[in-house]
């Protein structure tokens, strides 16, 4: 299967780039997305493409004028459909250039946005691999392998900026003892083979409850959630959602979990991006 790398330009995605074109240069195809936040973007953006040319290796991109102020949330959104969207066209496999830094990262933002159990294990999306993660290097053997490889890349400047979160995030856990780092990391490997276990028997339990029909809506029993704990039906209702391409926070989760308890026939609740379920006495349709 292809590897479809996504390269921004900077040091971890070139690094990626190298050991992907030592190892497998004829199996490889790099992505880049441009956001449009800011004016090297364009500069990053020649950098990658001159750089294939280069290594001889197959190069697609996309730009879009998001803007300065564009959410971060929105940028990965936009930044991942675009992935996708060249993974479905050459059947293949996005490799991002996540390292544990990053995962370490991802754990503390998590918590700190109350994502609970499930933001112990970040990265769980099964049709992302990130190889730098599985081979357990972090920022420090990113720099060393640049250096010894003698890499050029670029630096976004926006990393240094404290509007980001995560940039906030990063600059604080600079203070944190290495000992504490590992602790962590290893407790997000035990996390991650628990959502493993867990999105399993969520997968088989959502074949007895969940039925389409002939248009492509989803319907689901409404008695599954009557007696089940909060957390039980809380974690089957995001599955179920997820499965009809709607992502939910927390609160939207939990208010939904209610209307689908206490919601009188007939009645309907607003999901995002103008969709609704109606809820009838037995089923719930999306």
């Amino acid at each position: 299967m292809k590897k479809i790398l996504a390269v921004s330009g900077g040091i971890d995605s070139m690094v990626l780039l190298d050991m992907f074109y030592k190892s497998e240069p004829s199996n490889i195809l790099v992505a880049h997305f441009n956001h449009g936040t800011r004016e090297s973007a364009d500069l990053d953006e020649d950098f990658v493409m001159r750089k294939c040319k280069e290594y001889g290796v197959p190069f697609e991109s996309s730009k879009l004028l998001l803007g300065e102020g564009v959410s971060e949330e929105e940028a990965r959104e936009k930044r991942y459909a675009f992935l996708y969207h060249v993974a479905n066209k050459y059947q293949g496999e996005i490799c991002t250039a996540h390292h544990l830094d990053d995962l370490l990262e991802s754990v503390v933002i998590n918590l700190i946005r109350g994502t609970f159990w499930r933001g112990l294990a970040p990265f769980g999306n099964s049709k992302i691999r990130r190889p730098l993660v599985d081979l357990k290097m972090n920022k420090t053997d990113i720099l060393r392998y640049a250096g010894e490889n003698h890499l050029c890349f670029r630096q976004d400047p926006t990393n240094y900026q404290n509007d980001y979160l995560r940039n906030r995030v990063r600059e604080s856990l600079k203070s944190l003892e290495k000992e504490k780092k590992v602790a962590v990391l290893e407790l997000t490997e035990k996390q991650k083979i628990l959502r493993e276990e867990i999105e399993k028997n969520l997968g088989n339990l959502l074949e007895t409850i969940v039925m389409k029909n002939s248009q492509g809506e989803i319907f689901f029993r409404r008695d599954c959630f009557q007696a089940e704990e909060s957390a039980v039906s809380s974690e089957i209702l995001r599955s179920i959602c997820l499965e009809a391409n709607i992502s939910l926070t927390r609160p939207q989760l939990l208010n939904f979990l209610e209307a689908i308890k206490n919601y009188q026939p007939g009645k309907k609740f607003n999901l995002p991006k103008d969709k609704m379920a109606t809820i009838t006495r037995d089923f719930v349709r999306l």
